[in-house]
């Protein structure tokens, strides 16, 4: 990898970030989001949508190889979140499907409502960021029409382990001392 240098700025929820990159020609920047592949530029910066308060580990791998397997290639990183995978129902009447988690064996909370759709076969929810070192249980509850339950798909409970949050804090400057100190944000 040659990148240099990343420089973020945040505007709203969009954050746009651009790298420096010591390699010369035509270069491919291959964007990450915790591991996961965004896509690919030839240019040097990508912007993408966080929501408030939320925080994201972005990495790019640059290349002149236009053929660079990104998958393959890719960064090993520990998400916050996680990807919820199923099959459309077999019943006929089937409305919509309900995403539930049950978080350090709290009780089930909805986290999501995906709308059935007669041609579609797979679904997928993208979990909020988790909790690190914390125990998740994930289910889908299909709903038919009249709203009546169906036989919901549980998956087995997990700890999560993910990189930390970095931490808050404060930048104070003192005109007397000239001194800048960084505290932690209460």
């Amino acid at each position: 990898m040659s990148i240099t240098n990343y420089s973020v700025v945040r505007l709203g929820g969009i954050t746009e970030v651009t790298v420096t990159s010591d390699l010369s020609g035509t270069i491919y920047y291959h964007w990450y989001r915790y591991g996961n592949y965004l896509g690919m530029s030839t240019a040097a910066t990508w912007s993408f949508y966080l929501t408030e308060g939320e925080q994201a580990r972005v990495e790019c791998i640059d290349t002149n190889d236009a053929d660079f397997d990104a998958v393959a290639g890719a960064p090993t990183d520990y998400p916050p979140t996680r990807t919820i995978w199923w099959t459309a129902s077999t019943d006929s009447d089937v409305d919509k499907y309900r995403v539930e988690q049950n978080k350090a064996a709290a009780g089930w909370e909805t986290i999501g409502t995906i709308y059935h759709e007669q041609t579609r076969w797979e679904y997928e929810l993208e979990t909020e960021a988790l909790d690190d070192l914390t125990s998740y249980q994930f289910r889908v509850v299909p709903v038919d029409q009249a709203g009546n339950d169906g036989t919901a798909l549980t998956l087995a409970a997990e700890k999560i382990v993910r990189r930390p949050d970095s931490p808050d804090f404060t930048i104070s400057f003192d005109e007397g001392t000239t001194k800048v100190t960084f505290s932690a944000a209460a």
